[in-house]
């Protein structure tokens, strides 16, 4: 076969080779297209949930600092950063509380959570606090020294910071206030009293009026804890042993505590009523779980021995069921629009919530019933 014989072949070869290059060339133009598209169409998904997870987060601190959502920025803003879709929404809580800074930034870090797919991210927030401004929180007279139940936070239940009211607590007022009026130095006068003790004052004595002397010292002079009113003063005892000569401080004073005191020898098992205790003003450290609320002692009795004087413990008293085994319960059954009373005894005890097993006396059927008052259960 010569030359001519082959070169029509060799043209047919190449324009098919060269035609199969150009296909899958735009093929894969195409392809590339295509996850390009699916790329930033993803990616504009993921850009809508990260919108959806900063305006919740931004939502639940406005409502929690009460400050605008515009003073609040969270700190999501890195293309790394991939959030879900989370249907049901986002849950926030705080990892860190905000801190002020310099009196108007005040930083936190809050975690982020999707329940439906146990996703979870930590975030940091900047907000833009203004300074709080301080009220005060009834109407008071000139020359009342203030106390920190005089302070609040204007438009918020927040606590002052501490180191804000500790520049005004122990002042005296130069002129009379009005409720949510601004607090300001002016008002405040520059001089404070602290009291120093004239002699010597034993663990437990009340501190009488004779027994200490009054100094007028600049504020700064005075420590927080020095800052005493004559009403604390004279409705306190000496918490230790004091030397003539002594600058006072709270830590100094022990301050009366309201407890449920037995008045009687309670015996084990027996129930309290007003008759076998009393509310008294103790100047004595309360045991942690003292009875402080006498409400909380009706339907009680005793777990051990008291005596009068004992203050009453929550880990002295047991509560009586409000069913008691083998009594006689009222159980209201309903059924629709048809309700039943049937008298029925009870088979162990229990308190109001408690499920409990009832007896029919008369046929013996035994159902379960739900215990809503003394000697009473409920049924559907």
């Amino acid at each position: 076969m010569n030359a001519n014989q082959t070169y029509p072949h060799t043209v047919i070869s190449v324009l098919t080779a060269r035609s199969a290059a150009i296909a899958f060339f735009f093929l894969g133009l195409a392809l590339l297209l295509g996850l390009f598209a699916s790329a930033v169409e993803a990616q504009e998904e993921d850009i809508d949930y990260k919108e959806r997870l900063v305006s919740t987060v931004t939502n639940w601190i406005s409502d929690r600092e009460a400050v605008p959502g515009a003073q609040v920025d969270v700190l999501a803003n890195d293309r790394r950063f991939r959030v879900p879709d989370c249907p049901a929404g986002f849950t926030v809580g705080y990892v860190t509380t905000p801190t002020l800074v310099s009196n108007r930034v005040s930083n936190a870090t809050v975690r982020v959570n999707c329940d439906e797919t146990h996703w979870t991210a930590i975030l940091r927030v900047n907000i833009d606090a203004q300074p709080e401004i301080l009220i005060f929180t009834r109407d008071l007279t000139a020359g009342t020294v203030v106390i920190a139940q005089d302070i609040a936070v204007a438009g918020s239940t927040k606590t002052p910071a501490a180191e804000d009211i500790d520049e005004i607590i122990g002042r005296t007022l130069n002129r009379s206030v009005s409720a949510r009026e601004e607090v300001s130095a002016e008002m405040l006068a520059q001089l404070v009293d602290i009291y120093i003790t004239t002699t010597t004052i034993a663990r437990g004595q009340a501190i009488e009026q004779q027994s200490v002397r009054q100094l007028a010292v600049d504020f700064g002079q005075a420590s927080v804890q020095q800052r005493i009113t004559e009403e604390q003063l004279y409705s306190a005892v000496a918490r230790r042993n004091l030397q003539e000569g002594a600058i006072l401080s709270l830590s100094d004073l022990q301050f009366s505590s309201t407890a449920l005191v037995a008045t009687t020898v309670l015996e084990q098992g027996s129930m309290f009523d007003s008759s076998n205790f009393s509310e008294q003003a103790l100047f004595e450290r309360l045991p942690q779980d003292a009875v402080l609320d006498s409400q909380q002692l009706r339907r009680a009795f005793t777990k051990r021995r008291l005596t009068p004087g004992d203050v009453i413990r929550y880990s002295d008293i047991k509560m009586q069921p409000h069913i008691t085994e083998k009594a006689s319960v009222q159980l209201t059954v309903v059924r629709g629009a048809i309700t039943l009373t049937v008298e029925m005894i009870s088979n162990g005890e229990g308190y109001i919530g408690d499920s409990i097993e009832l007896r029919n006396p008369e046929s013996g059927e035994i159902v379960m019933a739900t215990i809503i008052g003394e000697g009473q259960a409920y049924r559907e």
